[in-house]
């Protein structure tokens, strides 16, 4: 009678598992690249598997991270914005605390999902706390470790074990492809944080440039990118585009591996960017200065695309705002689950706007940024920052002039935003 009680548990346990049709999740964030580098936001630049995913997806037009990757990586994380979450900027000595906050990662774990981390971290001290990535809800791990040997040559670690392998990006690339065909039976959860396209940049396996007898000082030459002082060679914009053409290679590869695998019509995948670009772009056929760090719309503005077959037929454009706590709510949403109990998140799931509901009470009519003290709230229209900077970002991109005497309709926006803004907490201690 034990035995057929024993046998029948493990019997139902199993249904379950394959009855579990919640969709897969991946969301792949790439380093410094922002919609000035992408063909399918108008950018000169063509990436034409990011264009694919677009088309088959929704694009969206508005959203919003931090001008500051690790700032953006952490409200992606925790579902919180920096003024509570406590990383404006990147110093932080005792890292992201596990004991302190619930990642998506591991509530999504916890319900039954497998979860894969491939690329930075840089969250936590690896070498001194060796299971973090598994405390913060990840079954399985490739990452760099820290910042060096970040591509040729590059210092890995796999599952606990330290390697240096030859090309960086495609080592992480090919363990998340495995892991998709080994989980392809189960929900799973790929975080795919991609180092590419930020600095030192290198030479790509697409480059014609022969490598042999290169060392890594001279491959991984640092760029442009920083000081007002130094100047942008053509060179240095033409390594950085064949940077991002590789961005675009990858992920043209890791959808090919999750539509191989069978399970395109179950996948939400989203493609964004931690912060605006690096170096001037082109935006519908005019520059766009270098986001990165900015304070100001074009610092925090990124793409973002998400493909979800089980919510929308795809071929869309919205105008609908998203900051990055929206997708943490989303996450719990679509995986079917309750956060804990004291968990607080700012956002807000987009999934009705992913379905293409038109009630404005299921959309955000705000957005909000923050980059170590600096902060920033804007609406489909108007800008308005803790400096007292107040644009019509429609009107103008850059935010070079004031608002209009004339515009009669800005100052009750401009109240409007400012009672939001007043109504945010200002700063938070370090996590």
């Amino acid at each position: 009678m034990k035995w057929f009680i024993s046998a029948l548990i493990v019997a139902l346990t199993v249904g379950q598992s394959y009855a579990d049709e919640r969709p897969n999740i991946v969301v792949i964030v790439v380093d410094d690249v922002g919609r000035d580098w992408l063909s399918s936001y108008g950018a000169k630049h063509q990436t034409p598997n990011v264009d694919r995913l677009a088309k088959q997806g929704v694009l969206y037009q508005t959203a919003w991270a931090t001008p500051n990757g690790t700032a953006t990586r952490l409200t992606l994380l925790s579902g919180q914005y920096p003024f509570r979450h406590g990383r404006g900027k990147h110093s932080s000595a005792e890292g992201f605390s596990w004991k302190k906050f619930t990642s998506f990662a591991r509530v999504l774990r916890d319900s039954g999902y497998a979860t894969a981390i491939g690329g930075q971290w840089q969250l936590n001290h690896l070498d001194k706390q060796a299971n973090a990535l598994k405390l913060h809800g990840f079954d399985e791990h490739c990452v760099w470790p820290e910042t060096e040997g970040r591509y040729w040559e590059a210092d890995i670690i796999t599952n606990g074990r330290r390697e240096t392998v030859p090309y960086g990006p495609d080592k992480i690339n090919d363990f998340l492809l495995d892991f998709i065909k080994r989980k392809k039976d189960r929900p799973f959860l790929v975080y795919y944080p991609m180092r590419l396209a930020h600095g030192p940049h290198a030479t790509t396996p697409l480059n014609k440039t022969d490598r042999q007898g290169a060392s890594r000082s001279s491959r991984e030459k640092v760029l442009v990118a920083s000081t007002k002082t130094e100047k942008v060679s053509k060179d240095d914009v033409a390594l950085y585009a064949v940077n991002v053409t590789y961005v675009d290679r990858l992920v043209g590869k890791l959808v090919k591996a999750i539509d191989d695998a069978g399970q395109k019509d179950n996948t939400l995948i989203i493609f964004t960017s931690d912060n605006g670009s690096a170096f001037t772009g082109v935006l519908h056929g005019k520059p766009l200065p270098k986001g990165k760090g900015r304070e100001s719309d074009i610092g925090a503005h990124v793409p973002f695309i998400v493909r979800a077959p089980f919510l929308t037929d795809g071929g869309q454009v919205s105008r609908d705002l998203i900051d990055f706590t929206d997708l943490y709510p989303t996450f719990l949403e679509l995986a079917k689950v309750k956060g804990p109990e004291n968990l607080a998140l700012d956002g807000k799931s987009f999934v009705p706007s992913l379905r293409g509901s038109e009630d404005p009470f299921d959309k955000r009519n705000w957005i909000y940024s923050q980059v170590g003290d600096f902060r920033m709230i804007r609406d489909w229209h108007h800008t308005l920052d803790s400096k007292g900077g107040f644009h019509d970002i429609n009107k103008d991109p850059l935010q070079e002039h004031k608002v209009s005497p004339q515009d009669k309709i800005a100052p009750g926006r401009r109240q409007r935003l400012q009672m939001i803004l007043d109504r945010l907490q200002k700063t938070a201690s370090s996590p």
